[in-house]
């Protein structure tokens, strides 16, 4: 039998070695993470009503808000009620996810990377980012959600047919009333406030003259904190007659009306502005340090 000396079985193992090394790998994986799926539009939707998630980038918890029917303004029985409150019949046909809290200033930033509430602001807050983001502009919260639903489509976490925007009036009482009829989602008695709620009663009064950190008071009955008081929040609406009827929302501006929809009263208000009812508009392009708002994340308005 012939043995071939070991060096040269050596030098010919390593050569098939180092090319079978140099073969292209059919079968195997990418180490290069894959971008997920998007979701589909139908598993948008959620179950029941105060039902949560924060499966997006920023991890901003949403509440779930389901369609239905309800009656929207105040009946002229209620106490402090002002004109333009008159009750409107309201169907949403289609629920939403609306913000658990008002918009933080450390979302704002990781976001928009500026910080309004510092230029020329009046009160100052330092070293404190889980207030909400004031002096904001309505088409600077606009482009706050136009951004946050540009990236969430980009990470495939919202499927086309969704998008982050500001809520319509009647989505914002909907979800303030959480199926109440009362001045206040947790009833009439407005002596009860101070534990929903920052506002004049609890916070000029003891010197806490600020927005104040958000989820600090009791939530409503659907799980959504500061719906009362702390800042005023914009909607996607232009101030005007009450909007009735199916998915209703002003996009007319009026002949003499240069206002914004805002609702929800602040940490600077009485306990009447506070109701669930109550409206007001902010002048287009102003900033305030009383006003800041909260994102819903719906069906597109086009689809």
């Amino acid at each position: 039998m012939k043995v071939r000396p070991a060096g040269k079985s050596l030098r010919l193992f390593a050569s098939i070695l180092a090319a079978a090394v140099c073969l292209p790998a059919t079968g195997s994986k990418s180490n290069e993470p894959e971008k997920a799926a998007p979701p589909s539009a139908d598993s948008m939707f959620g179950k029941e009503p105060g039902e949560v998630r924060n499966d997006n980038g920023l991890k901003m918890k949403l509440i779930w808000c389901p369609p239905g029917k309800f009656t929207m303004g105040s009946p002229k029985s209620e106490a402090d009620r002002n004109n333009g409150e008159d009750q409107v019949e309201v169907t949403l046909t289609k629920g939403f996810w609306l913000g658990k809290f008002e918009v933080t200033r450390s979302e704002w930033k990781q976001i928009m990377a500026t910080e309004p509430w510092n230029d020329g602001q009046r009160i100052v807050v330092e070293g404190v980012d889980d207030i909400p983001a004031t002096d904001v502009r309505w088409e600077e919260g606009m482009e706050f959600c136009r951004k946050l639903t540009e990236r969430e489509r980009q990470a495939g976490r919202v499927p086309e047919g969704w998008e982050y925007t500001l809520p319509t009036e009647a989505q914002w009482e909907r979800a303030c009333r959480a199926q109440t009829e009362t001045r206040f989602s947790f009833g009439d008695d407005e002596s009860k406030l101070g534990e929903y709620a920052w506002f004049a009663g609890n916070a000029t009064k003891s010197d806490e003259k600020t927005p104040h950190r958000v989820g600090q008071k009791k939530p409503n009955a659907w799980g959504l904190y500061d719906m009362h008081g702390n800042v005023w929040e914009f909607c996607r609406d232009w101030s005007g007659k009450l909007p009735g009827g199916s998915d209703p929302e002003v996009t007319q501006l009026g002949v003499t009306n240069y206002h914004r929809a805002i609702r929800g009263g602040s940490w600077g208000n009485t306990a009447w502005s506070c109701r669930s009812a109550q409206r007001a508009g902010s002048i287009v392009g102003a900033r305030n340090v009383y006003l800041g708002f909260r994102v819903v994340l719906n069906p597109s308005r086009n689809k």
